[in-house]
């Protein structure tokens, strides 16, 4: 049994196992914060994270560890899901190569929340075999204050291909192709490695559960139907479930795969939807203190209440707990959205009964008896079907985002705007790297006119120019903002330089990215030049600046670290003016020394 008072992290799971490095890895969710995974290569990097905001994270810790990790880490999201970030920031388009918005093949929703993720032996290790980490959560990869579950699964690679990674291997292998934007060969690499891999990896079950089974749902040619069910398809003796979104009929379908349905754990407004709750003898909702909790200071777009979907079934000596992303409705367990189930067996004697998950030493403290409310207002829930439907409109679309070199900027011009009716919805649009203040009308007001085939989202520095664009929707007295990603023809080149050099901006902040390129290697990160980010600004507060100490001291023990700033002055330089505030004549007479000894060690 999972207690709720035992807590973790997503962070703590990215960090690697002592010993190991991160290689690569995948990762699926239905919605995506941005401003969440900017932050998540810091973790890959084993960076100091004490001194970064959420909000506003520090852009130079977060360049090196993008640098570093970015092109290892591939995001598969539902296509029209991304959430519009809190704050804008320029960072964000170093996220394009990394991001794949996915669509479900059987008209539902791309909805798994899986991570794989391999990690290379480190010199300490060497002669290890790679290790794999498998999550699997009921949440997305967003900042949401809700009740979650996550299993974490960890496994060496082995020799031999097991029958019983079969379908999560034929999971990985479908996700790809369900990608709207190609894969890159590097990525398409990476990912069949990480499948080779997975396929002959043994799982070493959590606590004393004994065996592990996967079961990927919605991903092949035909949507096949799946409920958790007891081998040879006999009724459970006793079944709980928790599901945060339900339907009636799929409620009366998992009631009668069981002898005894003891529990449903759900949302309040979900089960006022349903016209029965007779399949269940006990139906519990969190409570009202559960779901606000006690943080005065959280936002209020974040969402909050019961996120977490398990099954739980005993049959004679055994529980089989089955945890993931598919709820107890029909869309997810009739094969129409794309789903990732995990199923843990134990012993009921040592892992627990259905009912102990609802009792004192489980969920039973945060539970309150279910008690039907009024329902929403109906005028509200038309509207807001009306935004969803227009959000599906727009993610069908062909959209594109096209590129101009003017005197004051980049113009940024969205195409394909005319094949989409918005029947009233007032629409508005803008890149995510600059405020929603800077958001332009396209169409949609008054009712039924047709937004013109071009809308100018305006003119941009080059470093803001992103693919990510922001969409907001209005109709009555609901509204809806996302993020899509589309397809981006003619920027500037070399746009990560642009927004490098924005973050860099200064001599002070060439000497910050420096440290963060130099100052971690192994056995150093106590020093003063590896404490990370907190202790790089500590020592610029006390002007400690020793460039000519800090690259001496790389090119003594590491030479190859120089390489890494002899491509970054490169590019710099390629780029600078006469009076550039970076490459500073006191910063190139340094570099200048080392620059020279480099050209040195390569002719001898």
């Amino acid at each position: 049994m999972i207690s709720p008072e035992q807590r973790s992290m997503l962070t703590d799971a990215l960090t690697p196992p002592d010993g190991y490095r991160f290689d690569c890895g995948v990762a699926t969710t239905y919605s995506l914060d941005l401003i969440t995974l900017l932050t998540l290569p810091l973790h890959l990097a084993r960076r100091d994270t004490e001194d970064v905001s959420p909000d506003r994270p520090d852009p130079l810790p977060v360049l090196e560890a993008l640098r570093r990790m970015g092109d290892r880490l591939t995001v598969f999201c539902q296509r029209g899901r991304l959430q519009i970030p809190r704050k804008a920031n320029a960072l964000l388009g170093l996220l394009e190569s990394m991001v794949h918005e996915a669509q479900a093949p059987h008209g539902g929703v791309f909805h798994p929340k899986v991570w794989l993720l391999r990690f290379e032996p480190g010199d300490a290790n060497h002669g290890e075999a790679a290790m794999l980490r498998m999550l699997v959560l009921t949440r997305n990869l967003t900042d949401d204050r809700s009740w979650d579950l996550s299993l974490w699964l960890e496994g060496k690679v082995g020799k031999k291909k097991l029958n019983e990674n079969k379908s999560l291997v034929r999971f990985i292998e479908r996700v790809c192709e369900m990608s709207t934007k190609a894969i890159s060969a590097t990525r398409s690499e990476q990912i069949q490695l990480l499948s080779t891999d997975v396929h002959r990896t043994v799982w070493e079950p959590p606590g004393q559960y004994e065996w592990t089974r996967f079961h990927a749902l919605g991903i092949e040619q035909k949507a096949a139907k799946w409920l958790p069910e007891a081998d040879g398809g006999l009724p459970w003796d006793e079944l709980g479930v928790v599901s945060p979104f339900v339907t009636q009929d799929t409620l009366s379908e998992l009631a009668a795969s069981a002898k005894e349905p003891l529990f449903l754990v759900s949302r309040s407004e979900e089960l006022d939807k349903l016209s029965s709750l007779e399949d269940f003898s006990n139906v519990h909702v969190l409570s009202d203190q559960a779901v606000v909790g006690d943080l005065e200071d959280d936002d209020s777009q974040r969402q909050r209440g019961l996120h977490a979907k398990v099954y739980i079934g005993r049959r004679t000596w055994y529980t089989h707990l089955f945890v993931g992303s598919a709820n107890a409705t029909a869309a997810a367990l009739k094969g129409r959205n794309v789903e990732f189930m995990v199923e843990l067996i134990g012993r009921t004697s040592k892992v627990g009964t259905p009912a102990d998950w609802v009792g004192n030493e489980g969920l039973g403290p945060l539970l309150v008896p279910y008690s039907r409310s009024d329902l929403e207002d109906p005028e509200r829930l038309a509207d807001e079907r009306e935004l969803e439907k227009l959000r599906d409109a727009l993610a069908r679309a062909d959209l594109s985002l096209h590129c101009s070199k003017c005197e004051e900027g980049w113009a940024v011009d969205l195409h394909g705007l005319n094949v989409v009716d918005y029947c009233g919805v007032k629409a508005h649009a803008w890149l995510v790297t600059q405020d929603e203040e800077r958001a332009v009308s396209i169409g949609g007001e008054p009712s039924h006119v047709v937004a013109h085939p071009v809308g100018r989202l305006g003119i941009f520095a080059p470093h803001h120019v992103t693919s990510f664009t922001g969409f907001g929707l209005a109709f009555g007295a609901a509204t809806l903002r996302f993020a899509m990603q589309l397809p981006l023809h003619g920027g500037p080149e070399d746009r990560d330089l642009e927004i490098l050099r924005a973050a860099i901006r200064n001599r002070e902040g060439l000497i910050r990215y420096l440290m963060l390129l130099l100052g971690d290697w192994s056995g150093d990160e106590g020093n003063e030049y590896g404490a990370g980010a907190l202790g790089e600004k500590r020592a610029l507060a006390r002007n400690e600046t020793p460039l000519f100490e800090m690259l001496a001291r790389a090119f003594a023990r590491e030479p190859d670290r120089l390489t890494r700033v002899h491509e970054l002055v490169k590019r710099l330089r390629d780029e600078t003016t006469e009076d550039d505030p970076i490459l500073t004549d006191d910063f190139i007479g340094i570099w200048s020394v080392f620059e020279h000894a480099l050209s040195e060690e390569e002719g001898k």
